[in-house]
């Protein structure tokens, strides 16, 4: 028979679960940030903190004692045993002062191995616990050493290795004030809590780095609407979204700074190379697409694609050189790697990449007082350097910061009322009045301009120009010469395909230079002025018809030698690679393998076949189809 009592104690057991179970459902999610130090990075912050005499040495015995001493140099680390592996040369000298001098000295020379196990307090101080220990001759072979040897190793050096200590603090500190300054003020109270909840975690050892995790609890979600049909932008979130971008792109070109005077393998200057530029091809897409996300939620995504890319290269060459301010590097890469470890949350933390973040970030990585993110137009030689460009292209053409230039009335040409003719003459006043465009470079400027009745002519004069940069192209940038003429014809497909060989347009008296639909590419080659910013000079792109075949031809010469050809083999077709490299001209090199899937399938989009069509005509000498564009 059933207890009075039962049903109320199975109520209360009910009600006791429920509750449970709803705590565990509100209870914040613990997230896991990496500090991770590579080897080469841990050996450089050892080096810095422990071997701080000449040469990367330490002497663990006092100095005042000649006749014996013990220098350690050359740590190395490693994961071994599913421990820290720590090796570093040893050179002991032991002996006696006797008569003003050391007597019955004795050297040995080999390497000391601990195996550790690194530990981290509440004050984010690692230290490293030594659990095991062995010594090597010379050949790295285990040996036995005598008495007086073995000694001064076990007094001195096992207590020198188990006293460096790595203060980690900092790098947190920095590491959390970038964190903060990434969220809304609308959700800073979320934040400030994700903030004053980190804490130490486990300390992973794997094959190429020591992890510190450092654990966070990340609060109350924000809320979410919706997804929701796609829709455009308006005006002023299309501002913000550019803005947004536009701080972000400026951050990436600052921080390539540091690795100017890097020695870069030409494999990264590639993988820099095409992180950039697919970057700001994303950002050009996100122009020209209707979208629901902001600006700032479309730069937390491309900064944590980019920096999955870059990242590597970073660490290479920033981690490695104990002189440098390593711990701010520590925190830059620490921050980054926090903010992707974030993001795999979701969005319901509302992070969102702030100038103010932008900035703190910078100042980690270029070691200097970063207090804005002005975008800038300028040619960067540094940039073009980073990304294996060499030296900017010489301009020596026109470059005008004007959108129009004035024709000159000639007799007998009709230019309108009078009232316009004094229109343009004010307009001419007003924007050249500092520097007013000789009639002559207008007249070198109209040469280049297609009209009825000079049509063949401005086509063979065309041809004659980018054959002339072709060939200087290949000569600064070799192509191998089994596809130079390959290459030959890529170059006039692609700028037929681009404009129609058109640099400039001749509409009610002015002269205007050829803009794309969406008003981001200019001139014969339709140069991307967005992805192409700090590359190559806005101005002479759009006013300098040769200055614009060149860096055309140059893009195309980098996205053949670096991306195409080492993909596609010698067994490919012509039409293939030209097809390919096209992809890459116009979409960039993300595009590449999108061709290839288009191309295995049948399935080519439009601008592949109107390529194509290009391509064959210029293969085939058809170059009387050009007539048709040009109106002729």
């Amino acid at each position: 028979m059933q207890s009075p009592d039962f049903p109320i104690r199975r109520c209360l057991i009910a009600i006791v679960l429920l509750i449970g179970w709803l705590s565990g459902s509100l209870r914040a999610e613990t997230v896991t940030l990496p500090v991770r130090m590579d080897y080469p990075m841990l050996r450089s912050l050892v080096i810095a903190k422990a071997f701080t005499e000449p040469n990367q040495t330490a002497t663990v015995v006092s100095k005042a004692d000649p006749c014996r001493r013990v220098i350690i140099s050359e740590p190395r680390f490693r994961m071994e045993k599913n421990l820290l592996r720590s090796e570093a040369r040893l050179h002991v000298e032991a002996g006696a002062m006797l008569a003003g001098g050391c007597r019955l000295s004795m050297k040995w020379d080999g390497f000391i191995v601990m195996y550790q196990r690194p530990r981290i307090d509440s004050a984010w101080v690692l230290t490293f616990e030594s659990v095991d220990s062995t010594l090597l001759n010379v050949q790295r072979q285990p040996t036995q050493l005598p008495d007086l040897i073995w000694q001064l190793i076990a007094e001195h050096v096992y207590d020198f290795f188990d006293r460096i200590h790595i203060n980690l603090a900092p790098p947190v500190k920095d590491v959390k004030a970038v964190l903060l300054s990434l969220f809304p003020e609308d959700t800073r109270e979320n934040a400030s809590r994700l903030i004053e909840s980190m804490r130490p975690g486990p300390i992973r050892i794997l094959a190429e780095e020591v992890v510190v995790e450092i654990l966070a609890d990340t609060g109350k979600p924000t809320a979410q609407g919706g997804e929701g049909p796609e829709k455009a932008l308006t005006p002023e979130e299309t501002a913000a979204f550019i803005q947004a971008w536009e701080s972000y792109d400026t951050f990436l070109v600052a921080i390539l700074q540091s690795l100017i005077n890097e020695p870069l393998s030409a494999e990264e200057r590639s993988t820099i190379f095409a992180a950039i530029i697919d970057a700001r091809h994303r950002f050009v897409d996100g122009l020209t697409r209707p979208q629901r996300r902001s600006g700032k939620d479309f730069v937390r995504e491309q900064f944590i694609a980019t920096w999955n890319r870059l990242s590597p290269v970073f660490r290479s060459h920033l981690g490695a050189d104990p002189s440098k301010a390593l711990l701010a590097y520590l925190a830059f890469f620490s921050a980054s790697d926090a903010l992707a470890a974030l993001d795999k949350i979701g969005p319901t933390l509302g992070i969102e990449i702030s100038e103010d973040g932008l900035i703190r970030l910078a100042r980690l990585i270029t070691q200097k007082e970063v207090a804005s993110l002005q975008p800038t137009d300028a040619v960067d030689p540094g940039l073009r350097k980073v990304m294996g460009l060499g030296a900017p292209i010489e301009i020596v053409g026109p470059a005008y910061d004007v959108d129009a230039l004035q024709v000159p009335s000639t007799e007998g040409e009709d230019t309108g009322s009078t009232v316009s003719r004094w229109v343009d003459r004010l307009w001419v006043a007003v924007c050249h009045a500092a520097d007013e465009v000789p009639p002559a470079e207008i007249a070198r400027i109209r040469q280049w301009i297609a009209v009825p009745g000079n049509v063949d002519n401005f086509a063979q004069q065309i041809l004659v120009l980018l054959a002339d940069v072709t060939e200087a192209d290949m000569k600064k940038n070799p192509v191998p010469e089994a596809y130079r003429n390959l290459y030959r014809s890529i170059i006039t497909a692609t700028a037929w395909q681009e404009s129609c060989f058109r640099q400039y347009l001749l509409e009610k008296g002015k002269i205007t230079y050829l803009r794309s639909y969406n008003n981001t590419s200019v001139g014969m080659m339709q140069v991307n002025e967005k992805v192409w910013k700090n590359i190559y000079d806005i101005k002479a792109l759009r006013w300098d018809i040769r200055y614009n075949a060149q860096a055309g031809s140059e893009i195309v010469n980098q996205y053949f030698t670096r991306f195409v050809l080492p993909k596609v083999g010698k067994e490919s077709d012509d039409a293939t690679i030209a097809g390919a490299l096209y992809a890459l001209y116009n979409s960039g090199p993300g595009d590449l393998n999108h061709y290839f899937k288009r191309k295995a399938a049948g399935k080519p989009n439009m601008t592949d076949r109107l390529f194509a069509q290009k391509f064959e005509w210029v293969r085939q000498d058809r170059l009387n189809q050009i007539a048709a564009c040009l109106g002729g």
